[in-house]
């Protein structure tokens, strides 16, 4: 017996612009939105003007207009990398917008952690449109004003992306086909309100495909289209493939790696790794971008580690290529190592982009295919961190200074308490390679400084990852070499001492 939906029009509804989700015009939408980064109005139409010029999509010509920013621009939103531009009329690319743009993860590692974080509720699928409006009022049913309250009434709490991967796994492992029919999914999945009742499918489509009567084809037959565009979207990430009937099957890396692909399945069925919309308004739909636009530590997991040394695989995913350290100056050993360290600017460390706003159309087209966008999105996440450090030693009194060469920043609180903070900014399969690197260069900033006269200091580095408080790499930083490590990330800060660090207090608080 079919389970019945959490509600008459229940759909897991999802973009239809499948044509973005090819990993040369999803940067191409990405690194043609970067200039443009903080703009307020006027900006749709130079974005379309510059991806036509830049040859990332043609002119999608509507009443005389070419409008192809404006038709796709809600799969960057769908996927985490803007704000929706409905509810934030300021362009804003999130966190993982920025991330994507410097090359540290890469398209289909985008699209798995993504796919398996989506989830309904949330807050860019939040309009009753008027078919659901329809059929629940055919149905005698109340609604409240949106979608996303609608489905916290009724109990809904899902990640489709993780439930189907979990029902697939649990298939293989019982002795089952793993492979999924959209027809399937309609019928055993979609009826699931939360990711706990991937039993409950399991064992319904073990039952079907015994041999029964049950005529699948039209069973919840008005959330075809997005059952079908949900299996589009998982074909592109690490964990399926999509053969030429429309079977959803499992790739060979699932397979070799099942334990690990299990392990995150249920990481992410816990519940404390939903967003809980905590009202329906605007401000909560922009934490759901908060939320959504950010990539866990946890989620890293799914980084291919092993991927990276295969040509072909990083050329597929890698548009403009792995992310890099961010140039640094080089100083022969004829020039005078002394710093130049200035007073900060805070306002610059927050700017939404990198770009000048040029006049010169064919300037900014040829900065974009150049791939400027790539260092410019690296060094905006860089920068943010030293903002919100600097603003933190700013409120305890102390004054902060740069030298943009070489020393992140530098903070002096009163009397002879001064230390040294070198920011990285890194992914879990980047971490122990930039962490060796900030450790040369703290040591030389710091013998740098020491020669310009620099009273005693502390040295720092700082990572946009939590580095476990049981580490060996956080031992060998404190207690081997009496450099400190401060971790910041969504949920909050972590900073670990050296034993005989003067300043800790100022910066482990």
């Amino acid at each position: 017996m079919l389970r019945d939906l959490p509600y008459p029009g229940y759909t897991w509804s999802f973009t239809q612009h499948a044509i973005g989700l090819k990993p040369e015009v999803l940067y191409g939408f990405m690194k043609c939105a970067a200039p443009f980064g903080g703009h307020k109005k006027n900006y749709d139409e130079k974005i379309t003007a510059l991806m036509v010029a830049a040859g990332v999509l043609t002119a999608n010509n509507r009443n005389g207009e070419e409008d192809a920013w404006r038709d796709y621009q809600q799969l960057l939103a769908e996927l985490g990398l803007i704000y929706s531009t409905k509810i934030c009329k300021t362009l804003t690319i999130t966190d993982l917008g920025q991330r994507y743009l410097a090359g540290e993860l890469g398209f289909s590692e985008l699209i798995g952690i993504q796919s398996l974080r989506y989830q309904y509720p949330n807050g860019q699928k939040s309009t009753i449109q008027n078919r659901l409006s329809r059929e629940l009022a055919d149905n005698s049913i109340s609604f409240p004003a949106t979608l996303t309250e609608l489905q916290v009434i009724k109990g809904v709490l899902i990640k489709p992306g993780t439930l189907i991967l979990r029902v697939a796994i649990e298939l293989l492992k019982s002795g089952n086909n793993p492979s999924l029919t959209a027809s399937e999914c309609q019928a055993f999945l979609l009826p699931c309100r939360q990711n706990a009742e991937w039993m409950m499918a399991v064992s319904e489509i073990i039952s079907y495909r015994k041999g029964t009567s049950l005529d699948l084809r039209r069973v919840n037959f008005h959330s075809r289209r997005n059952i079908q565009d949900w299996f589009k979207f998982l074909s592109k990430s690490d964990f399926f493939d999509l053969d030429d009937s429309g079977l959803l099957v499992l790739t060979s890396f699932s397979m070799e790696n099942i334990d690990l692909v299990e392990s995150y399945c249920i990481d992410q069925e816990d519940i404390n790794s939903f967003w809980i919309p905590n009202a329906f308004d605007i401000p909560s739909r922009m934490d759901w971008f908060d939320w959504f636009g950010h990539v866990p530590y946890a989620s890293q997991r799914l980084l291919r580690v092993d991927a990276i040394d295969d040509v072909t695989y990083v050329e597929e995913n890698f548009v403009a290529g792995l992310d890099e350290d961010a140039e640094e100056d080089n100083h022969d050993f004829s020039k005078d190592p002394r710093l130049n360290l200035r007073a900060v600017d805070l306002n610059f460390l927050g700017r939404d982009n990198f770009f000048h706003d040029s006049k010169n159309f064919d300037e900014l087209v040829e900065s974009v295919r150049m791939g400027a966008q790539k260092k410019h999105a690296k060094t905006l996440l860089h920068d943010r961190i030293i903002k919100k450090l600097a603003e933190k030693f700013i409120n305890q009194g102390a004054t902060v200074s740069a030298d943009f060469n070489s020393i992140d920043l530098l903070a002096k609180w009163k009397g002879s308490e001064a230390a040294i903070f070198e920011v990285k900014t890194v992914t879990r399969r980047s971490a122990q390679t930039r962490l060796r690197t900030a450790i040369g260069q703290i040591q030389e900033y710091s013998y740098r400084h020491s020669q310009s006269g620099g009273q005693r200091h502390d040295l720092v580095i700082v990572l946009n990852i939590d580095v476990p408080n049981n580490s060996w790499q956080k031992k060998f930083l404190t207690e081997q070499l009496g450099i400190g490590l401060m971790c910041q990330v969504e949920s909050g800060e972590y900073a670990y001492a050296p034993h005989g660090a003067q300043t800790s207090r100022y910066w482990t608080s």
